[in-house]
């Protein structure tokens, strides 16, 4: 009977650990096998617009590719993509990596995305 009680305390225990760590912290990044994927392309030119949005007077920005990236599940069928991307900027006519990170359900509507992060990529 002690032995019962002490491994019912010990799963209570885990459970709460579990349910107390961020969504995804136990969950690997997987590396992307094809980023010429559409739906990785899609993802990317939805970073590029998003993070252009104060400066949309002109096409400032635009994807030229997606050069790698990898995935991570964070629940509920949603997935965090963390991408490096080729970018143009059309102002100076050069292009520049950039990695970004962004969250979202593929399939689902365009307001359950987010942009988590852009920034200069530095290998």
């Amino acid at each position: 009977m002690m032995m019962r009680s002490r491994l019912a305390l010990l799963v209570a225990v885990l459970l709460a650990a579990a349910a107390a760590l961020p969504a995804g912290a136990d969950a690997a990044w997987t590396p992307i096998w094809n980023p010429r994927a559409l739906v990785i392309y899609q993802v990317g030119n939805f970073a590029v617009i998003v993070y252009s949005i104060p400066y949309r007077k002109v096409k400032v920005l635009e994807l030229v590719n997606v050069v790698s990236g990898e995935t991570q599940p964070v629940g509920d069928g949603t997935t965090d993509y963390r991408l490096v991307l080729n970018v143009r900027d059309n102002a100076v006519g050069t292009t520049a990596m950039f990695q970004c990170v962004v969250r979202g359900r593929p399939g689902s509507r365009s307001n359950t995305w987010k942009l988590l992060s852009f920034k200069p990529y530095k290998q």
